[in-house]
């Protein structure tokens, strides 16, 4: 026990401010990316492909090869579904949409749907795979880390939307003030998910044979914002068109 705990203390580890450094730079390229209107889709891609793929590499809880996998799972089901939205929608069974609000929003409207979809289907998979160990320690903790992954990577791709609104007209009158109230939210969200990471930091137990886990932490708050992104995307096509837009 005590060798164990020793090989634990040494696990690969970075201070706050790294993990910050990530956080900043990860931010700063997906929200600037969103701000270039009619080729945001085409950074945020690559972006947002870079961040999954780091997490799956870096991944910043214990577990077995499965709990990566079934991240990796929900992932690319969740991004694939979500760039065919914003692209033919083949994917999609057919939708008749009229009003300009109803044709802004039907993309997110439709990812919202499958992303539902993947949570309760992965969690169902998550409850039969703890459901079937023999030994059941830590049953709550592994069950927790293991959605968290897949929750993560699903919602990642959320950031692909903020591509719908940065090829929107300038708002204008009341709706500006009301685009800026939900900024600010989003802002407010943002500064609080960087702030509880530094919390996980302290509680931070990751896999010791995982290269640079910190990194994955870093990223965890990120991915998860990608529902803020989505949240504050629809949220801003209310103000632009109007709920009978």
């Amino acid at each position: 026990m005590e060798q164990q705990t020793q090989s634990d203390s040494t696990l690969p580890s970075r201070s706050y401010r790294g993990v910050l450094a990530v956080q900043i730079i990860a931010l700063v390229l997906l929200v600037g990316a969103g701000l270039l209107g009619q080729f945001a889709l085409f950074l945020e891609v690559p972006l947002c492909i870079a961040a999954m793929a780091a997490f799956t590499v870096f991944w910043p809880f214990r577990g077995t090869w499965i709990d990566r996998l079934l991240g990796v799972l929900a992932g690319l089901v969740s991004f694939v579904f979500a760039f065919n939205a914003l692209g033919s929608g083949v994917l999609y069974p057919p939708l008749r949409v009229t009003g300009k609000l109803a044709v802004a929003a039907s993309p997110l409207i439709r990812w919202a749907c499958v992303y539902v979809m993947l949570l309760a289907l992965f969690t169902v998979i998550g409850f039969a795979r703890q459901m079937a160990r023999k030994e059941r320690t830590n049953l709550l903790r592994s069950l927790s880390q293991s959605l968290t992954g897949v929750v993560a990577m699903a919602s990642m791709p959320g950031w692909l939307f903020i591509s719908v609104v940065a090829s929107t007209r300038p708002f204008g009158g009341a709706r500006f003030w009301a685009a800026d109230v939900v900024c600010v939210v989003a802002l407010a969200l943002v500064v609080l998910m960087v702030i509880a990471s530094r919390f996980w930091l302290k509680d931070f137990d990751p896999d010791p044979a995982v290269p640079a886990p910190w990194i994955g932490l870093a990223l965890l708050p990120v991915m998860l914002l990608g529902l803020v992104s989505f949240a504050a995307t629809l949220a801003l096509l209310l103000c632009q068109f109007g709920v009978a837009g």
